[in-house]
């Protein structure tokens, strides 16, 4: 049997990023998840995305990655998150412009397809 080793990171947007350092370089992990929405944490990131179409996400993820990626990519650990919020091609992206910036050729997967606020009037209709 296979053992897969995974790794936390943050709990909740705006936690501290000290420890996943320390699981990132002295953990025997493969992956490292991050959890950083709460419903609340949906309210901010809409809010923020109202302001700033290219905002919906949580901007922490763009220092994390800074740090997180080259410890990552030199260890081979893939890195989980939720941090798109809102807006997960959004948070792609910038985490694209990190690794361009830093020299880090990475694939990044973006998940899509729950934001149904465009529709939130047809969807209403249809109720009654």
């Amino acid at each position: 049997m296979r053992t897969v080793r995974i790794g936390a990171g943050q709990g909740f947007y705006g936690d501290s990023l000290l420890p996943v350092l320390d699981v990132a370089r002295y953990g025997d992990v493969k992956y490292i998840s991050f959890d950083t929405l709460a419903e609340l944490t949906l309210a901010i990131l809409e809010k923020g995305r109202r302001k700033d179409p290219t905002g919906g996400y949580t901007r922490d993820v763009v220092p994390m990655m800074r740090n997180l990626l080259p410890i990552a990519k030199e260890k081979g650990i893939r890195l989980i998150t939720n941090a798109g919020g809102i807006n997960p091609r959004g948070a792609a992206r910038a985490v694209a412009e990190v690794a361009r910036e830093l020299g880090l050729p990475v694939r990044i997967a973006c998940v899509t397809g729950d934001d149904i606020y465009d529709r939130l009037d047809e969807l209403s209709a249809r109720r009654g």
